[in-house]
């Protein structure tokens, strides 16, 4: 089997890091387990049964954060794979690592002070959440189709603001130099940015998708769900909460991507598939609707509207990719297409020879539909185009009305020798008064086709775009100062417990733990440490003492954060395991 690497297709090479394991402290390693034991010990009995075995399936342990090459092999077994980002990448090309199942992991981990929830991507909710349920093969195959249809639904310019001021939101959020004045600009650079949407695009609404199944999702009955939905996974307060009867539980329907949600609070309500199973027929009911699908005038128009790089695909597999500017109309039906920026003409996925966009920098145009007798081009041979020459050139008349003329120098055909693509010199086309092309344009490509069975997002071939290389960054990032000189001046605590509990049964592991906790005095916020000291005594049933202070002190820090710290779902977890 090829590795994950040599399968990416290399214009999305460059979103991929590598990740640096020795930049994790053991300050992260303790949030990892803080999260994983708590998370498990609850996912065991309320999760979808594919949750406990894929876990280590997918090369991921409750005791350490995994090492990202460890997850690609796991996933290999299910013809899956594992890379690193940097945190946020574009939504479309999220997707298309999906599509080709693959799983993009943002190796970062977050901070304590986030440790129950954070708006950033990092490795506990990438990981942990997304990976332990792709072992099922329903599942999985649901994760890559959607990344294929996904990877074809129009967005926006507006969208695309939307995105960016959701990202900048979470960086901010999660920078702890931010100012309370920061984060309020922030959240205003959204809001505005959502406000200023004026339509609701195909990937807005498989957005809602994703979110109300991938990352949100319920499976099972309405009144005794399971949970699949990463974000639910991968979350200390939602694995619990979401299951409470204050949830409402809906059943899943298409319906769900006419509701918008909120990620900066939990859902007041989730969906319920009915089995993965449900979740492809949904998927394929919402696809159903959108232009990849339904061909037409309709997705000719959601294409314009969206002004981005797309492809137009006619039923004979010639495709045009480029931005679509103007549909010209004739009597009320669509005539001719013309695009903007880098265009280039393809035949079922392959750019044709010589019609790339180096040939087609400066935007392109084509009349499409039946000639004016009724004869349909893309039933032609060469040789049948050729027939129609008069005098050395030639001259067509479509049933919109369009005019094509000049002198043929090449045409492009099918395996089958019909006709796909032909070229004209010296060549003109016109719509009643309206000239489309002119002489002085150059040569003149005519695509070949009579009715648009397909409109997507992004080009007919991989290839179009320019290939970049692997990046040469590391993730996760240096921490920033603050959080570096804070975390330093305990880390070499949570070192020294580490030392001592190589040997739980050792004499010298209460007294170390009594010097630890009295240097502690000196950290009164550091309650991470002081849940794993607690830990600790209780798997040994040593110094109920020490245990006694600990607890104290825990709850004495709680309050100071009670919405923030989740000390009591930890104090909470010790009591269930005793």
């Amino acid at each position: 089997m090829s590795s994950t690497r040599d399968r990416i297709p290399a214009h999305l090479r460059q979103f991929v890091v590598d990740q640096d394991y020795g930049a994790y402290d053991e300050i992260d390693q303790a949030v990892w387990r803080f999260v994983l034991l708590q998370t498990y010990a609850r996912l065991k009995e309320t999760a979808h049964p594919a949750y406990v075995d894929g876990l280590a399936q997918t090369g991921i342990s409750v005791e350490r954060i995994p090492r990202i090459e460890e997850m690609d092999a796991g996933l290999s077994e299910f013809g899956w794979g594992a890379v690193v980002v940097d945190g946020f990448i574009p939504p479309r090309a999220f997707q298309e690592f999906q599509a080709h199942g693959i799983m993009t992991i943002a190796a970062a981990i977050r901070r304590r002070r986030n440790l129950a929830y954070t708006p950033a991507p990092d490795i506990i909710h990438e990981s942990a959440g997304h990976a332990p349920i792709v072992p099922d093969p329903t599942y999985r195959e649901f994760l890559r189709r959607f990344g294929e249809i996904g990877a074809k639904a129009f967005a926006s310019q507006q969208d695309h603001e939307v995105y960016l001021a959701i990202r900048n939101l979470s960086e901010v959020k999660e920078d702890r130099d931010s100012t309370p004045e920061m984060i309020e600009a922030a959240q205003k650079r959204l809001e505005e940015a959502q406000a200023n949407v004026t339509w609701t695009t195909e990937a807005a609404r498989l957005g809602r998708l994703h979110w109300w199944t991938v990352e949100y999702g319920l499976v099972g009955s309405v009144d005794d769900p399971r949970i699949y939905g990463a974000g639910l996974l991968s979350s200390l307060g939602e694995s619990t909460s979401c299951l409470k009867p204050h949830v409402e539980k809906i059943p899943l329907s298409v319906a769900c991507t006419e509701m918008d949600y909120d990620i900066t609070r939990p859902q007041p309500q989730l969906y319920v598939a009915e089995d993965f199973e449900h979740l492809n027929a949904v998927l394929d009911e919402f696809a159903d609707g959108l232009a990849q699908r339904r061909g037409g005038v309709e997705a000719l128009e959601m294409m314009r509207a969206a002004a981005e790089l797309g492809t137009v695909e006619f039923s004979n597999g010639t495709q045009v990719s480029g931005v679509l500017e103007e549909v010209v109309d004739a009597d009320g039906a669509p005539a001719y297409l013309r695009f903007g920026g880098e265009c280039a003409l393809a035949l079922n996925g392959s750019t044709l020879p010589e019609q790339g966009r180096d040939e087609h920098r400066e935007g392109y145009g084509t009349p499409f539909g039946r000639l004016d007798d009724g004869r349909a081009l893309g039933e032609m041979t060469a040789e049948d185009l050729e027939s129609l020459q008069q005098d050395g050139r030639l001259h067509l008349r479509y049933r919109s009305g369009v005019e094509v003329e000049g002198r043929l120098t090449r045409t492009q055909c099918d395996e089958s020798g019909r006709l796909r693509v032909f070229t004209l010199e010296e060549a003109r086309a016109r719509l009643g008064d309206r000239v489309l092309f002119a002489p002085d344009r150059g040569r003149y490509d005519v695509a070949v086709g009579e009715d648009v069975v397909s409109c997507f997002a992004g080009p007919a071939d991989p290839d179009y775009h320019p290939a970049t290389e692997f990046s040469h960054a590391t993730a996760p990032r240096p921490k920033d100062n603050e959080t570096a000189a804070e975390e330093g001046a305990v880390l070499h605590l949570y070192r020294e417990a580490l030392r001592l509990w190589e040997n739980p049964h050792a004499p010298d592991l209460t007294d170390g733990f009594r010097r630890i906790e009295a240097e502690l005095s000196e950290h009164p916020d550091e309650w991470l440490l002081r849940w794993n000291l607690l830990e600790s005594l209780q798997k040994v049933d040593r110094e109920p003492e020490l245990q006694a202070k600990l607890r104290e002190d825990l709850l004495a820090i709680e309050k100071s954060d009670p919405d923030g710290l989740p000390i009591s779902t930890g104090l909470r977890y010790l009591e269930a395991v005793q």
